[in-house]
């Protein structure tokens, strides 16, 4: 019984002790324990937050900004990683880390700004631990971008020192340099004594953590040393306290070559300043030699003084410049006479020539002519002036503010004499492509006074002919506009005279026909009324002398009377009808022409008929009063004297005009021995003037037995106007 129950005992522990590996198994599955294995993921997975436990020495504290217990730190197991630390909740406190402490780091990968790195959730302290030996490097292994986050070892010499005070402490800058490239070095809690003389120019071994500059796209840039040990900086060798008591080199040695390496240590060179901006860079010449000068220093040089520089020769476009320089003033120089050159001329340098090289102008005082094509004057920006040489545009760069710049002295179009100093463009390609050729030159100067004016352009500039081009374009525009407006108004203004003309003349027209008419009517009353009511009392009167003696007789000139009687109504009805109102007013002229014809042969024995031809259309109404008139006194004149037995009336619609033409089987007469008014006869002359009134024509054809045509022919306005 015993036995069974040591059997049980035993075999629950051996149960237990198998699901806690179990566990333990399932929980490190895929757990991530080494810093190479996160070096070595790609941002995406990374990114993916896999969980994290390392364990390391801490070999760098960074991040002034924040507090001591959340300061970022490089994690070091073999390789280096950067750790991130989480935000604490209120009232924790994660622990204080110092370099060379050995912790366990629990957390996620992340996919970092250049290298992964991980977010840590819990920062354990294990110990102290010892910082991992360095990796020796040179500047140029450095800036790879390989050994981000790994602790490693640098020498070179110091050209800048920068102190900067830090929020949780202070922050030592150096700029170093070796002949393989150069880097920066930061050291956190240095104190003031680092920045003092006696470090530049120094010989130094840097130990650090190597951190990366990096862009927006996660691309790398450049490589900096972080350290927060000062035992980390060692000076193998001080610089020269005194930097004008190295050696002075000529401009023709600067940056030659050089076996021994003293180009990185501090050179000294003398020259004659050409350019100055004033804690920026000056320019020294020297002879046929420059050199420009980065400083800086506030110093006032003035052009033409002698000065002494000693710096750092570095090369970044293609020639030789000094940085980091302090200079001190030698007095007064020789002048530098400038050479007058061309485009072409500074463009033509062939360093790979050693037979008939052409001279560099680059950095030399020179003057250039051309023709000025624009300005560029922009706020907070130095003046441009671009002048035009050998078909290439140079810009001609004014340093400095507050230039009292005269636009109506440098006109465009003007052609113009700049002296300054030559700036030559080189091509992107490096020398390890091909030898690199300048592409474009600039002048950089410093006063108006240099920028004479050696021809002035023309008053009449592209502007300025763009100005009256434009002013007489709108004149013309204009007076083109104007008179349009004229010539309409006038057109208008013509119709409206040519209306009121005409309402004026067919007034007259008027006037003249009804004084006409009474003329006619006077005349008709005369020939007809007058002479019949003459017989009637004539044959009255011998009714009354013959009714007693002799009644037959008596009873003739009784009829006769009588029928003087019958043809005095029919003059006097013929009358009214010519004075009744007009009847175009509700007729045409075709059927008041008509309505004529049937009231003058009622209950006469003729046949009048009338006719049309052509598109009837309206006309206006003084010419078809005029024309109606007309063919009643034609009809009255073939019923009357030509005792016509048959009138036809033919009215034809033609382009611009009507055709009114009356023709009779009458007696006939002839038109040149015809009576006229002399002879109280008007009809003819009548239908003349009617007709010339209206402007038209009037053709009387007859002969004595053949009958009589009468035609007129009158304008039509109204066919015109449509």
């Amino acid at each position: 019984m015993a036995f069974r129950r040591r059997l049980l005992m035993v075999s629950l522990v051996l149960s237990a002790f198998l699901c806690v590996r179990g566990s333990l198994g399932q929980e490190t599955e895929g757990l991530i324990t080494t810093c190479a294995e996160i070096r070595v993921m790609s941002s995406a997975e990374a990114d993916e937050g896999r969980p994290v436990r390392l364990r390391g020495v801490v070999t760098s504290l960074s991040g002034f900004a924040h507090p001591v217990d959340l300061m970022p730190f490089t994690l070091d197991d073999g390789t280096g990683i950067w750790v991130r630390r989480k935000e604490m909740e209120a009232g924790e406190q994660g622990p204080a880390l110092e370099l060379g402490d050995l912790v366990e780091v629990e957390g996620i990968t992340l996919k970092g700004n250049y290298l992964p790195s991980v977010m840590s959730s819990s920062v354990r302290f294990l110990g102290k631990g010892s910082l991992p030996d360095p990796l020796e490097l040179s500047i140029h292994e450095l800036n790879t971008g390989d050994y981000d986050s790994r602790r490693i070892q640098v020498s070179g010499v110091i050209q800048a020192v920068e102190f900067l005070e830090r929020p949780n402490f202070n922050e030592l800058r150096l700029g170093v340099r070796s002949r393989f490239g150069e880097c920066t070095f930061r050291l956190a809690g240095a104190d003031l004594e680092y920045s003092q003389a006696g470090l530049i120019d120094a010989k130094v071994t840097l130990t650090g953590v190597c951190l990366s500059f990096f862009n927006a796209r996660r691309q790398f840039l450049a490589a900096r040393i972080y350290t927060n040990d000062p035992a980390d900086l060692v000076v193998d060798e001080l610089g020269n306290e005194d930097p004008f008591s190295v050696r002075l080199a000529q401009l023709s040695e600067v940056m030659s070559f050089d076996p021994s390496l003293r180009e990185l240590h501090r050179t000294r060179v003398r020259g004659t300043v050409t350019l100055s901006s004033p804690g920026e860079f000056f320019y020294l010449q020297a002879g046929d030699l420059a050199l420009k000068v980065n400083t800086s220093h506030e110093l006032d040089l003035q052009v033409g003084e002698r000065v002494e520089a000693s710096g750092f020769l570095h090369m970044p476009h293609n020639r030789a410049e000094m940085f980091y320089a302090i200079c001190r003033e030698l007095g007064e120089g020789e002048p530098v006479v400038p050479v007058l050159i061309s485009l072409d001329e500074a463009l033509a340098s062939k360093p790979q020539r050693a037979v008939d090289a052409k001279r560099d102008y680059d950095d030399i005082l020179v003057s250039l002519r051309g023709e000025l094509v624009s300005i560029d004057q922009r706020e907070g920006e130095p003046l441009r002036l671009s002048l035009e040489s050998d078909g290439g545009l140079v810009p001609v760069v004014l340093l400095g503010e507050g230039h009292a710049f005269d636009r109506s002295l440098y006109r465009v179009g003007s052609v113009l004499e700049a002296t300054g100093v030559c700036r030559l463009s080189y091509s992107e390609s490096g020398p390890v492509l091909d030898w690199p050729e300048p592409e474009s030159m600039s002048l950089l100067v410093d006063d108006l006074s240099n920028v004479v004016v050696v021809s002035p352009a023309s008053i009449w500039t592209n502007e300025r002919l763009a100005r009256v081009l434009m002013v007489a374009v709108v004149v013309i525009v204009a007076g083109v506009g104007w008179i349009v407006l004229l010539r309409r108004t006038v057109a208008i203004r013509s119709k409206q005279l040519s209306e009121e003309m005409r309402a004026r003349r067919d007034a007259a027209v008027e006037f003249e026909s009804s004084l006409r008419e009474r003329t006619r009517l006077a005349a008709d009353l005369h020939d007809t009324m007058e002479q019949s009511l003459t017989g009637l009392a004539l044959q009255l009167d011998a009714t009354d002398a013959l009714k007693a003696n002799d009644a037959q007789r008596s009873q003739h000139h009784l009829s006769l009377a009588r029928q003087l009687l019958g043809r005095s109504r029919e003059d006097l009805r013929r009358s009214i009808w010519n004075l009744r109102d007009n009847p175009l007013d509700k007729l045409t002229l075709f059927e008041a022409l008509e309505e004529v014809a049937e009231n003058r042969s009622a209950g006469l024995p003729v046949s009048i008929s009338v006719n049309v031809s052509g598109d009837e259309r309206e006309v206006a109404d003084f010419v078809g009063s005029n024309l109606l008139l007309l063919a009643q006194e034609a009809i009255t004149n073939a019923f009357k004297h030509g005792e016509a037995s048959s009138i036809e009336l033919r009215l034809e619609f033609g382009v611009g005009e009507v055709r009114l033409s009356v023709c009779d089987d009458g007696k006939g007469f002839d038109p040149v021995s015809a009576v006229g008014p002399s002879e109280g006869h008007f009809g003819l002359q009548g239908m003349r003037e009617r007709v010339k009134r209206l402007g038209g024509e009037l053709k009387i054809e007859s002969a004595v037995g053949e009958g009589t045509t009468v035609v007129a022919s009158v304008k039509d306005e109204t066919a015109q106007g449509s």
